[in-house]
């Protein structure tokens, strides 16, 4: 198993390498006047030195005495399902607007990946959605969508 990490590390550094050299040719700017490369060149840059760091461990791990852990068709079947719910996400942003549809990803999301008691899951839904509507609304001033389905209804 440590040989799958080891590939699966250097892989994620080759493609952070070439995301960094894309946005850097996009143009970085500088801190004061960033350019469109900027927060991917970032993002790269921090990629490659996550998977860096996890590679330099995975070679230091002593693999004697521990048991192989890997996926199982429940891990696969949990991801399928997510990355359905996150393509039905994006169908119905459009149509429920920001809140309703994030709201509904955040209490499966919070309940597929780890399952929590319901009380857990809705206090972490709201304040993750009161969190994320404050910044990309009030502090970035991006217009979220407000769905059709409300604008129909207030109409």
């Amino acid at each position: 198993m440590k040989k799958a990490y080891l590939i699966t590390y250097a892989v994620w550094i080759v493609f952070s390498c070439a995301a960094a050299a894309e946005s850097w040719r996009l143009g970085f700017g500088s801190f004061v006047r960033p350019g469109p490369g900027f927060v991917p060149f970032l993002a790269a840059a921090l990629l490659g030195l996550l998977a860096v760091v996890g590679l330099i461990q995975s070679v230091q791990e002593k693999s004697a005495g521990k048991k192989a852990e890997g996926f199982d068709s429940r891990d696969m079947l949990r991801i399928l399902m997510l990355i359905a719910a996150l393509a039905v996400y994006v169908l119905l942003w459009d149509f429920l607007g920001f809140l309703a549809a994030t709201f509904l990803l955040l209490l499966l999301l919070y309940r597929a990946v780890e399952p929590l008691r319901w009380r857990t899951v809705l206090i972490a839904s709201v304040l993750t959605l009161v969190g994320t509507y404050f910044m990309f609304s009030t502090l970035l001033g991006a217009r979220l969508p407000a769905g059709h389905i409300w604008t129909y209804l207030m109409n």
